[in-house]
């Protein structure tokens, strides 16, 4: 029976034990809420990144208008002329995302004659009609006439969004020429 006393107080003895180390809410002990704390912590860190990586970047304004698709226009053809003017390719390869367009520039140089430097308020535009407009290429027929030169241009310019702006890639001679293949194409870094 004696065996039994002592047992049952070491049961009774670690119970009481185990109770007193027990952490309680209202000690300054928190094992209890860091965990809460930690928990939530991560919870919050892992939610802003995904947040971050659902946002679409952002990409050049897709063309609706005649207004807008001249506007386009104007941009490229000023940049086209004025780095020949220039002979700066680099300005050039502001308005052109093909190596063949950047090349064919770079062999005007000194040749094609002008009657004053470039001007974009020069530029006048007739016929314009937009062929294709969607958030990746842009495609616009239009007369253009280029004073600065003593002349006028007519074609279908393909446009492509290269970080969020539009370059041209080719100009075609005829609406109906087979630029669709342009608009799909992918594109090779200029050199």
């Amino acid at each position: 029976m004696f065996g039994r006393l002592v047992a049952g107080l070491i049961v009774i003895g670690l119970a009481f034990g185990v109770w007193i180390i027990w952490p309680r809410a209202d000690e300054d002990s928190p094992p209890t809420t860091q965990v809460a704390l930690s928990t939530t912590s991560i919870a919050t860190t892992t939610t802003t990144p995904e947040e971050t990586s659902t946002t679409a970047a952002p990409t050049a304004a897709v063309i609706e208008t005649v207004e807008q698709a001249e506007d386009l226009l104007r941009q490229f053809w000023f940049g086209w002329f004025e780095g020949i003017y220039l002979r700066d390719e680099d300005r050039i390869k502001e308005v052109v995302a093909s190596q063949r367009l950047l090349d064919n520039a770079a062999g005007q140089f000194g040749t094609m004659e002008f009657t004053n430097a470039p001007t974009e308020s020069a530029l006048g535009f007739s016929g314009t009609e937009i062929l294709r407009a969607d958030a990746d290429c842009v495609v616009i027929w239009s007369s253009t006439n280029v004073p600065f030169r003593g002349g006028e241009t007519a074609g279908a310019i393909v446009f492509r969004e290269v970080e969020r702006t539009w370059l041209v890639v080719s100009i075609w001679a005829n609406k109906n020429d087979l630029w669709e293949q342009d608009c799909e194409a992918q594109l090779e870094p200029l050199a």
